[in-house]
């Protein structure tokens, strides 16, 4: 079976275009394809920020991706250089900078971009929204 990365550099503030990366990562999934990664960069950080509160007429897509990650056991990986810099920091990274709060959650993970790549190396195809 192939084995894809995907790619999510589209805002939240995007929303028909997070809800196809979406829906295209279960179609992945129910063809049997596997996906190794899901990897949140540049806007696409926001997806992670726990902290947003979606009201009644948005679409909460940090939840979608956590119910994803959840029913398929995909990694949600976020670049944490990316993510830092929007103010997107875990509860380890709020420790040891001094910040009395974080705003990312499980199942998203901070991780280096050399783990996208290694990852990516392990991938036949790359999938980006």
């Amino acid at each position: 079976m192939p084995s894809i990365s995907v790619l999510i550099t589209c805002s939240p503030e995007s929303p028909a275009r997070c809800i196809n990366a979406l829906d295209y990562c279960k179609s992945l999934l129910e063809q049997g394809s596997t996906i190794n990664q899901i990897f949140f960069y540049q806007a696409g950080v926001y997806h992670a920020n726990g902290l947003v509160d979606a009201g009644s007429t948005n679409l909460d897509l940090p939840a979608r991706w956590s119910v994803f990650a959840a029913n398929f056991g995909v990694p949600l990986l976020v670049c944490v250089g990316a993510a830092t810099q929007r103010g997107i920091i875990d509860a380890a990274q709020a420790g040891q900078t001094g910040k009395a709060h974080h705003s990312l959650f499980a199942p998203f993970e901070q991780v280096g971009l050399g783990e996208f790549f290694t990852r990516l190396h392990d991938a036949n195809k790359l999938v980006q929204f």
